[in-house]
């Protein structure tokens, strides 16, 4: 009976025939111990790794995915805008610049599929969730890929993939339409080039551009740059780093330079009157927009946000962060600590504006700073095992046993829970009944405000017009609602209030849509979701 040591795989020898292309293929000069990865000669026991992960993957990315978790206001902000882009505009209502668009340009591309089979329990915004799974599994499969990049054995790179398969932050998160989603593969695969052990220019070329996809796709990703560009670094020779950096900076921001250039062509790129500007955008955004005050102070919305992270995933979150110093031991592995280091100082030390999804960029590198502190640590074992030869046996045993306490802890109290609840729990029932008997009892020519979650499933079932099925916000943050309706807040009959109606109205300053709600009466209620009439007549 023989038995599978935790080695990394020696390729195998090429065939004779093959030889001579061998011999002229471009050198593999990387830093990693053992064989470098190849896509292109794959061990048995890669493949088969990859095919299950991959599976794995995407059975539980599908799974319940209209059921749970519950359709948010910026999910229904994406899909309304990934189809006002089959129109040719890039939103159905002014296009502020508060993201670069390239995330639901993607999105797009893609959702006509999931209509086109019937996905989503008739909601649109429930088959857009399943071009997002697509995202998921390729991260998944993108996350493998790098672990054994960073020259992590097969069962240690498996493991890592399983652990940001099944972590309920990463299940959670991961099938919600966040433009963060679209750009985590993006990453993943500029990480990948940029660890290549080829003497290959395109792959730090690939590796820029694929980071500045991930950027437009989502701009907080640029977060991550500095590990990226110390995983270019880790080139045998300086003129090969020089060459890299090189090439990965001018190509990466090339690309980069078409999102103001866009704006620039739109005339949009500086601050003026009587128009929206890049400008603009980027002030609120970085100097204007409240703050989330510090983790140190109770009861600050950063302070909140991090105890819900915890709540989804205090192991994971715990487990990475500690194992980001374990990495430090091990050269190739040290870009994990710099990734995770700079994920978490703006989180620790900044004060502005956290957005809820801004963790899910981190997710992968947590789970490969597990996976390469295990690693490293059973290399530690094994150099011990041969200094001392009848303790190989009861060393190895007892990592093995560690590990599997450390997982099963991991697991049981928390993740199989989380996890269960998340595939089995129907938490948009109110949600679809609300929406249904909208659509059954008001009139298409009565103004309704609508929470962007349930926006574009209502308007495209009759109203077809965003000045009279309007999302929540605009009559108070769209200079368009004047022009369209001139009667104000008087012109609005219906107002559809769900979980998040309420703490938006306080936190934008909704004054018009306060006013509305104040003047309205409750015509029906199905859970946490309600129907509101307003009573005051328009005026003459």
């Amino acid at each position: 009976m023989t038995t599978t040591e935790l080695k990394p795989d020696q390729p195998a020898a090429p065939a004779r025939e093959r030889s001579g292309r061998a011999e002229n293929a471009p050198k593999h000069r990387g830093t990693a111990h053992g064989a470098p990865f190849n896509l292109r000669y794959l061990a048995l026991w890669d493949r088969t790794a990859i095919a299950a992960l991959m599976v794995a993957a995407a059975v539980l990315s599908l799974w319940n995915l209209d059921g749970a978790p519950s359709y948010q206001d910026d999910e229904g902000t994406y899909t309304s805008q990934a189809f006002a882009v089959h129109s040719g505009t890039l939103a159905p209502y002014t296009y502020w610049y508060d993201h670069p668009p390239l995330g639901w340009i993607q999105i797009a591309a893609l959702n006509w599929l999931p209509n086109l089979l019937g996905l989503g329990d008739g909601t649109t915004i429930g088959a857009t969730r399943y071009v997002i799974s697509v995202y998921f599994v390729a991260s998944a499969v993108l996350l493998y890929m790098v672990a054994r990049r960073l020259a992590m054995r097969i069962p240690f790179a498996a493991l890592t993939t399983v652990l940001f398969i099944l972590s309920p932050l990463s299940l959670v998160l991961g099938r919600q339409i966040y433009l963060d989603n679209i750009g985590v593969p993006w990453l993943l695969l500029a990480f990948y080039l940029a660890l290549s052990s080829r003497d290959a220019l395109w792959h730090h070329v690939g590796a820029g551009l694929c980071f500045a996809i991930a950027v437009l796709s989502k701009e907080t990703l640029s977060i991550f740059g500095p590990a990226l560009l110390l995983a270019l670094m880790y080139r045998p020779k300086w003129s090969n780093r020089s060459f890299s950096v090189v090439g990965f900076l001018t190509a990466g921001g090339l690309l980069l330079a078409f999102y103001p250039l866009s704006a620039l062509l739109r005339n949009e790129l500086l601050s003026g009157p009587d128009h929206v500007s890049l400008q603009d955008a980027l002030a609120y955004q970085l100097l204007n927009r409240s703050g989330s005050g510090t983790i140190f102070e109770a009861g600050s919305s950063r302070a909140e946000l991090l105890s819900g992270w915890l709540y989804f995933d205090k192991y994971l979150i715990a487990a990475g962060l500690a194992a980001a110093v374990v990495c430090v031991l091990r050269r190739q592995s040290r870009i994990l600590f710099i990734a995770i280091a700079s994920f978490a100082t703006p989180v620790v030390l900044g004060q502005g504006y956290l957005p809820a999804m801004y963790i899910i960029g981190v997710i992968p590198f947590l789970a490969l700073a597990c996976g390469s502190a295990v690693d490293i640590t059973w290399s530690g074992v094994e150099r011990l095992a041969r200094r001392t030869p009848g303790l190989t046996r009861p060393l190895r045993a007892a990592f093995v046993a560690v590990l599997s306490a450390s997982l099963l802890l991991m697991s049981l109290p928390q993740w199989f829970e989380q996890d269960r609840t998340l595939l089995t729990a129907q938490t948009n029932s109110n949600w679809r009944s609300a929406m249904t008997w909208v659509q059954d009892n008001v009139s298409r020519s009565e103004v309704v405000l609508a929470p962007y979650s349930m926006w574009h499933d209502l308007n495209s079932s009759g109203w077809n017009n965003a000045w009279t099925m309007i999302a929540t916000e605009k009559p108070d943050l769209d200079k368009q609602f004047d022009i369209e309706r001139p009667g104000g807040w008087r012109e609005i009959r219906w107002i559809i209030v769900g979980p998040s109606v309420t703490a938006n109205i306080d936190s934008l300053g909704l004054t018009r849509v306060k006013t509305a709600l104040q003047n309205s009466e409750e015509v029906q209620t199905f859970g946490e979701w309600s129907v509101h009439r307003v009573t005051n007549p328009p005026s003459n």
